[in-house]
């Protein structure tokens, strides 16, 4: 580690071991989507030392996003999320790698290339985009890297992490392996599939309503403390597959936390 690492990360050390942080800036980060989570996510890592981290979204900031994401403010409504996150992770460690893209996961191809050379892949678009979440997966799963998605639900977040190995995201989803991904309609996701478990305080809301926020038809609510356990779920994730510290669970289980329900739960799909 040069003399400008070792001062930045120098308050990780005691919990990471020197090998350990050595290993994570050795680690590539792949992150679709600079929104709600993956914007935080970004700044959660390079943070904790990721010396190499990528960037897609071709969204701008708008005024609803300022509630949550990592990056909007009223001086740069308008502009590309992926590089006004660049230029802030840019502004906290400017040695690192940082590589950012405007454009979106449209073809296979796109895919292929921005899960090349990467150690993880974490796929935090937006609801809907189930064709090209699978197309990410895949690319993924091709090139034997881990890939995962960390959803903002509520006052919680759940954390779905898939081995190259292991289930497919068509699988997880209940979708027929051959699926036609240009057919809307053979790209609708059960519910349960997409929240295994609901909080509390979403009882009211009728299921065709969240069934919509699902396909992305219409906004969801959504707040910063979701986003935020989202973002430290993923990261933490990213910690434990780079390092090896632990078993990674991986899907079918899925990791689940509710601060106002006080829930934490391993659980996994039937």
């Amino acid at each position: 580690m040069n003399n400008l690492y070792n001062s930045i990360f120098s308050r990780n050390m005691g919990l990471f071991t020197e090998s350990e942080q050595d290993k994570l800036q050795r680690s590539a980060i792949a992150i679709a989507g600079a929104g709600g989570v993956g914007g935080l996510l970004a700044e959660r890592l390079i943070r904790l030392g990721v010396w190499k981290i990528k960037i897609i979204d071709p969204g701008t900031f708008e005024e609803s996003n300022l509630n949550r994401q990592f990056g909007s403010s009223m001086l740069n409504l308008g502009q590309n999320k992926a590089e006004v996150v660049f230029t802030q992770l840019k502004d906290i460690n400017p040695q690192a790698q940082i590589f950012y893209s405007k454009d979106g996961i449209k073809t296979e191809n796109d895919a292929n290339l921005f899960v090349h050379d990467c150690d993880v892949i974490i796929d935090e678009m937006d609801f809907g985009l189930f064709r090209e979440s699978i197309l990410l997966q895949r690319a993924a799963r091709n090139q034997g890297i881990y890939y995962l998605f960390a959803s903002a639900m509520g006052f919680g977040a759940l954390v779905v992490i898939f081995d190259p190995q292991g289930l497919t995201l068509e699988e997880y989803n209940n979708l027929p392996a051959d699926i036609d991904l240009d057919n809307a309609e053979e790209l609708r996701v059960p519910l349960d599939r997409i929240a295994p478990i609901m909080p509390s305080y979403a009882s009211t809301i009728d299921p065709d309503t969240i069934q919509q926020m699902i396909t992305g038809e219409i906004p969801g609510p959504t707040i910063s403390i979701g986003a935020g356990i989202a973002s430290i779920l993923a990261a933490n994730e990213v910690c434990n597959i780079i390092l090896k510290r632990r078993d990674v669970a991986t899907a079918p289980q899925y990791t689940y936390i509710d601060l106002l329900d006080r829930k934490f739960i391993i659980g996994t799909i039937k």
